[in-house]
């Protein structure tokens, strides 16, 4: 377990009181310290809170932040909210834990600033970013890095700002990381996949922030450097009742752990909090996996243009139930005009044509409720059709009145029960997943 001698916490204290870092808003006795002598390699990397894996800061230290006790007590935050990073600056940290907690852009601060989207960030998304992975919340296009020289041993070390919080599980909307690094076939973190790393959500009050961890790291100087230089932050705000600031509970502040499973490295990425924004280095190329739901979906496209040829060829060559032709021509054109709509909405989706997809997806949930909704009373319709007549059709005698060609009524037929195999098929997954999420709950 790190102790207070430990030098990181000397050197961040250093660092915390030429910031002019709010003394009264501080919790000593919650610090901790992740470096390898203090956070040994035998612990596990990860732990389990709220049914999720909290990645440990391994080589970071936490200087705690003062909490609403009774509040998170109330909420049940320390056990049932997720752990998650948010990369900063330190001004922006200092005015986050001065607010007790993230705010959104387009927000008014208590010193009058009205809060921008950071310019290099996606314009349009209003969100307070998070992530679940220390390393992505590492990254130098959210937390800043500073240079500090020690007033004690007149060191050069290099100390990067992130925030420790906790969030709400059910405000949080998964996406993936937009640093480019899909494109560049890079995966950022060793136990959460790429498409999970980003965190965001609108709902402020859902982020509790309970530490402040810096990544302090003695500088080469026979290696030329330019020191970003820091400078002082405006005083504190006047003391806060220590009372009715409590401080953060030993369930995550003791991180000095039993015997857990399952070591798992962790990603935090949040821009800062005037940008609350995650920035788009590039544009994502599309994945293999969804350059193959492209390609299966493009041989998918065969079938209604299949049925659409047949029902025309042969529209009128059933008169024992005219509406098996009329059946097969819309159900073809309306499927190619679904498969060419999803075609269409998927490449928009990989490429990132648009920065804000909010109102995209409310329009494609709609069609795709409508589409459900016709192909399912389309299916009785065939069903009635195909399967009515069954009994009674010939495909020898094209002068009586029970004749349908035989291509015709079989690709029907045929088409009516891939239909329904494939409803059975999904019914049966879906049952399976419900089972085992029963169980492994």
């Amino acid at each position: 377990m790190a102790t207070s001698t430990c030098e990181n916490f000397r050197v961040g204290r250093e660092f915390l009181d030429s910031v002019s870092w709010p003394a009264t808003l501080c919790k000593p006795e919650h610090d901790r310290c992740y470096c390898s002598q203090c956070y040994l390699p035998t612990y596990p990397d990860t732990l389990t809170v709220a049914n999720y894996k909290y990645v440990i800061p391994r080589g970071w230290t936490r200087f705690a932040v003062s909490v609403d006790e009774a509040l998170f007590h109330h909420h049940d935050i320390w056990k049932s909210w997720l752990n998650c990073y948010h990369g900063t600056s330190i001004e922006n940290a200092k005015s986050c834990v001065e607010h007790r907690q993230l705010l959104l852009p387009d927000d008014v601060t208590m010193h009058g600033k009205k809060l921008e989207i950071r310019e290099g960030h996606i314009k349009g998304e209003r969100y307070i970013f998070t992530t679940p992975s220390i390393s992505y919340a590492a990254l130098d296009c959210y937390a800043q890095t500073y240079n500090f020289r020690s007033p004690s041993d007149s060191k050069l070390y290099s100390i990067k700002v992130v925030l420790q919080c906790k969030q709400k599980s059910d405000s949080i909307i998964v996406q993936s990381e937009t640093v480019g690094a899909r494109g560049a076939g890079k995966k950022l973190c060793l136990h959460i996949p790429n498409d999970e790393l980003e965190w965001k959500t609108q709902h402020r009050s859902s982020v509790m922030i309970y530490g402040l961890i810096l990544e302090i790291k003695k500088c080469n100087e026979k290696v030329e450097t330019k020191p970003t230089p820091v400078q002082p932050l405006p005083p504190p705000l006047p003391a806060a009742s220590t009372e009715s600031v409590p401080a953060v509970t030993k369930s995550i502040a003791k991180d000095r752990p039993p015997p857990y499973k399952a070591p798992v490295t962790v990603v935090s990425v949040s821009p800062t909090l005037e940008s609350n924004q995650v920035e788009d280095i590039d544009k994502d190329s599309m994945s293999m996996k969804q350059m193959f739901f492209l390609i299966m979906l493009l041989i998918a496209t065969f079938l209604p243009i299949a049925a659409l040829i047949v029902g025309q060829i042969y529209k009128a060559n059933c008169p024992i139930q005219p509406w098996i032709p009329q059946w097969m021509t819309v159900f073809g054109a309306v499927g190619l005009g679904t498969f060419g709509l999803i075609f269409i909405i998927m490449l928009i989706t990989f490429k990132g044509c648009s920065d804000d997809t909010t109102a995209g997806k409310y329009i494609s949930g709609c069609i795709v409720c409508l589409l459900i909704f016709f192909y399912f009373t389309w299916l009785i319709a065939g069903s009635v059709w195909v399967f009515g007549v069954r009994p009674n059709v010939q495909h020898t005698q094209p002068n009586t009145g029970n004749y349908c060609e035989e291509t015709l009524y079989n690709f029907a037929f045929g088409l009516l029960l891939a239909q329904y195999a494939i409803i059975g098929l999904l019914l049966c997954c879906g049952c399976i997943v419900l089972m085992y999420a029963a169980c492994i709950d």
